[in-house]
């Protein structure tokens, strides 16, 4: 056998241990070495493969379970596989593979080299399972093999992220002791038997699938009541003298107060069932609902409590033999008291699945489905809400890592990564600073609020994780990036993708270069997200200041009372009115003044000006309208400023200033006087007045590129496209009429909304699909899309075909309402933008795109099928409609409008509250609570009732 087909039988022994199904695509005909590795980069499978042949050879919270192929998380798994095969499976460091060998597939055959010999290590082989390869073909390929020489080409490719279906997580493991202790399965026959003697007296013998749901939840919940009596009897009394007081009140917090909880939640809902009252029932769910918020800090404490019994049981004979007892006792062992303090959290998100299957039995005229509807949108929205706290929790946790990583870190006073935000993004770049310009290469960890820049440092390669210096920091908010920069690469075409970061004032800026295209785009929509959640669309309306904002206590949001989610950064607080809402709640509640702002000021006369004197003193004169008054305007300073916030006049200008100058954001306006240290004087539509200089921000035309950010000067206007009829290269739109170019005699102005004629235009895509769509079409290919990325959405953007790769333009529009693409020409409209590109290249202002737009795409999909093949369909569970907005706030997220509908593709996270979806041609992860699955797709595709 060719020694190439070893990674074969490497799938199926991986297979034989239960790790991968035997319907994985490393089994197809057509499989090919990279997805084999491709679905080991992460770690993950590794992990779960040393426990697979030693049971608790790896403690499942040593290493990330879904790191979604974050470089600093995959590194820490696979260097927690390499650590135990050499100090539990005995292998020797010489037998080992480097971490990088893995992640970059840098050397996949010293991968399976160690994979091979863990096979046939002494304790993998007491598993009764068969290593590989059989002895006659012992030979391990060598790392010189073309076969393996192209893998780390690939390896920017991420991977399919349902690839863990064969393997029991976590969740899972608790999963079943939940089924074991609450659900009608798990209790014995004779406790069946006593249940349903105990019905029958009290008058309550199911007969229809809506009365067996409803039997389900009852029982259920007086299952549960039980299993929390049970640790109670069991547990937290017994061992109250034998394990120290603050460790006990940790261990067992919550639970004597769920306890209590569910015992009248529990009384309520039989009362009501024993009613026949729909209305009861529900009202049942949303009265309990504030008191089961104490859920939140539940599941926060709960990783510190298991860590806290494992860590006693450890250290202390005494604990150990006591809480083993107490196991014997409580369920003959069967379960450890870690595993069932997890039983709370499985029971909490289980009531919106009990409710959505009673809906579903109940007639769709009944009124009862009114009340019952009411209560599962409750009961989904603390289900959510749980879930998101686990989800932060595990967030924090890997926020500490970070920080615990990067060595010589020394925070600000009180202040943690944490403050920073979420971790979006982390992995390696190439960047070169302007003010020095050598090319450094820097880890980077990428926060809501701030950049980190890093430097891996050397280490040993067994240790637990990656070690890093603390080289600089950038606050984002004070930067924008540049995606199709022109700029020097290095030499490396490897890292041949750039995009810039300026500083908005132009102090300073940097170039980051990436492997590929892709995973440049990635980088800069993680940085977009970045600066959408921090700056979200309209905060700053109607006199709001929108803040994201972490809040100690639950809080419901002001606009849809929905719970906001998580325990850090949960969502946006106006630090004048008070009100706090999701983000996707803050345009609805900009709509409305802040009630602090009391609402635009009412104008005031304008003071008499004394016209005898001679010279005009504009620190005391009125500013209102001086040409209204045959006045002459005031000088201004040649500076324009942007509003970063509406000003409406309040608060006002000292009585010694004037008349305020009110603005609406994104209003750039003419600086006449800026002495003064808190109040500036300026010029708008032709009026003047003051306002607060902290509500405005030095202003810069969008994409104006200088020498200072592209190492070389932009090419001189050519005298062919220099004449009477066209604004020359480099100066501004013209604002007096001016004579009709052959563009504009073509195509005089046209409403956005006809667009849908031209054969360049498709109308709503997103960034990737333009790349898929283009990618095997001519060169010089190019399309017109409207955005879809929540940082500008309706924004539109050209894309076009060009080298071999696809690039994307945005086209922006002036104040005047003109669109451009560089700020050295105007058009318009944009089918006159369009037809000037056609004949002429698009170096002039992208020098690396040295084309003109020649093949609109519709015709060449009409004109080259060859070049378009079908679009690899993504298969469909079923469809969704959503019920509520949803505003993602990270790059592999989409964001939902009421109405919208969803191509369901993956309920694969649904355990804590997530479904995959495609809408509008993105593939993204989105709230399942937000969404109505329409129920024909439901039928067909559910699963066993939830208990």
């Amino acid at each position: 056998m060719a020694t190439r087909d070893l990674w074969r039988l490497c799938a199926d022994w991986l297979i034989r241990c239960e790790i991968l199904p035997r319907d994985h695509r490393v089994m197809f005909p057509n499989a090919e070495i990279f997805d084999l590795a491709q679905t080991l980069r992460d770690g993950v499978l590794l992990c779960h493969l040393l426990n697979t042949l030693s049971p608790g050879a790896v403690d499942m919270k040593d290493f990330s379970q879904r790191p979604q192929m974050s470089q600093f998380l995959c590194l820490k798994n696979i260097r927690t596989f390499l650590q135990t095969c050499k100090n539990k499976f005995g292998l020797r460091e010489s037998d080992l593979f480097d971490s990088y060998d893995l992640f970059d597939v840098k050397d996949f055959a010293k991968v399976l080299n160690t994979l091979s010999k863990l096979s046939k290590s002494e304790l993998a082989l007491a598993s009764g399972i068969e290593g590989f390869p059989p002895d006659r073909l012992s030979r391990v390929p060598s790392p010189v093999e073309d076969v393996y020489r192209t893998l780390e080409d690939r390896a920017c490719e991420l991977p399919d992220e349902d690839i863990y279906s064969a393997v029991t997580t976590v969740e899972e493991g608790e999963q079943e002791i939940y089924e074991d202790l609450c659900s009608l399965r798990g209790r014995t026959t004779r406790r069946r038997k006593e249940r349903e003697r105990d019905q029958l007296e009290q008058g309550f013998e199911p007969k229809t699938k809506r009365e067996h749901c409803l039997k389900e939840l009852i029982e259920t919940e007086k299952n549960y009541v039980e299993a929390l009596q049970m640790i109670k009897t069991f547990f937290i009394h017994p061992l109250k003298n034998i394990i120290p007081s603050p460790n006990h009140e940790l261990i067992f917090k919550h639970i004597e107060g769920l306890g209590n909880i569910h015992t009248a939640f529990q009384s309520d809902l039989h009362q009501a069932v024993r009613r026949s009252s729909a209305q009861a029932l529900g009202d049942c769910f949303i009265k309990y609902k504030p008191q089961l918020l104490l859920y939140g800090d539940f599941c926060s404490n709960l990783p510190q409590a298991q860590e806290r019994i494992d860590d006693l049981c450890r250290k202390n004979e005494i604990i150990r033999v006591a809480v083993e007892e107490c196991q014997r006792k409580a369920n003959e062992g069967k379960f450890r008291l870690r595993d069932l303090l997890s039983v709370p959290v499985q029971r909490v998100l289980k009531y919106h699945l009990l409710l959505k299957e009673l809906i579903k039995q109940t007639d769709k005229k009944s009124p009862d489905r009114t009340f019952l509807e009411k209560a599962l949108e409750a009961m989904q929205d603390l289900s959510l809400y749980v879930n998101e706290v686990k989800r932060d929790n595990e967030q924090l946790q890997l926020i500490q890592e970070i920080q615990d990583s990067i060595v010589d870190l020394q925070m600000p006073e009180k202040t943690s990564l944490k403050d920073y935000g979420r971790l979006l993004k982390d992995g390696e770049l190439k960047i070169k600073s302007h003010e020095d310009n050598r090319l450094k290469t820097r880890y980077i960890f990428l926060f809501d609020k701030v950049m980190l820049m890093c430097k891996s440092r050397t280490m040993e390669k067994f240790l637990w994780g990656e070690t890093y210096s603390y080289k600089n920091a950038l606050v984002l908010a004070q930067h924008r990036v540049e995606e199709g920069v022109p700029a020097g690469r290095p030499r490396s075409e490897k890292w041949g993708h750039v995009f810039l970061l300026s500083e908005n004032k132009n102090s300073v800026a940097y170039n980051f270069y990436a492997k590929t295209e892709e995973m440049k785009m990635k980088w800069v929509d993680a940085i977009k997200m970045a600066l959408d959640n921090t700056n979200p669309a309209n905060a700053r309306e109607k006199g709001h200041d929108f803040i994201m904002t972490t809040f100690e206590e639950p809080q419901t949001c002001s606009e849809c009372k929905k719970l906001l989610r998580g325990v850090f950064y949960q969502g946006y607080n106006c630090h004048r009115c008070k009100q706090s809402v999701h983000k996707e709640c803050i345009q609805k509640a900009s709509k409305r003044e802040c009630h602090i702002s009391n609402g635009p000021a009412p104008e005031l006369p304008p003071r008499p000006i004394d016209r005898s004197s001679t010279v005009y003193n504009h620190r005391s004169a009125s500013v209102s309208s001086a040409h209204s008054r045959g006045l002459p305007a005031k000088p201004s300073l040649g500076i324009k400023v942007k509003a970063v916030a509406s000003y409406t006049g309040t608060p006002a200008p000292p009585t010694n200033k004037g008349q305020a100058l009110k603005f609406e954001q994104g209003d750039v306006i003419d600086l006449i006087s800026n002495d003064n240290v808190q109040w500036w004087e300026g010029r708008l539509h032709g009026k003047e007045g003051f306002f607060l200089k902290s509500y405005v921000e030095e202003y810069r035309r969008p994409f104006q590129r200088g020498p200072s950010y592209l190492h070389h000067d932009v090419r001189p206007p050519s005298p062919l496209h220099n004449d009477e009829n066209q604004s020359p290269i480099g100066s501004p739109l013209q604002r007096s009429p001016r004579p009709a170019s052959s563009a504009s005699q073509k195509h005089p102005y046209i409403n956005l909304a006809n667009l849908e004629g031209y054969p360049w235009y498709v109308g709503e895509m997103s960034r990737e699909s333009a790349m898929v769509k283009l990618e095997h079409h001519p060169s010089s290919t190019y399309l017109i899309r409207e955005s879809i990325n929540p940082a500008r959405r309706g924004d539109y953007a050209l894309s076009v075909k060009y080298d071999n790769n696809v690039k994307h333009i945005r086209v922006m529009r002036t104040q005047e309402g003109s669109f451009y693409l560089a700020d050295c020409r105007f058009f318009r409209s944009i089918p006159e933008l369009v037809d000037y590109y056609q004949k002429n290249s698009l170096a002039y202002s992208f020098p690396e795109l040295d084309t003109v737009l020649s093949i609109p795409y519709n015709e060449s999909v009409r004109q080259n099928a060859v070049f378009h093949p079908a679009p690899r369909e993504t298969p469909a569970l079923g469809y969704a409609v959503a019920s509520f907005d949803y505003a993602a706030t990270a790059t592999n997220q989409i964001s939902l409008t009421k109405g919208d509908r969803i191509k369901i593709v993956s309920k694969q996270g649904e355990d804590r509250g997530w479904w995959k979806g495609e809408l509008r041609g993105k593939i993204g992860y989105f709230p399942c609570a937000y969404v109505d699955e329409e129920e024909d797709a439901a039928d067909g595709n559910s699963a066993s009732s939830p208990r």
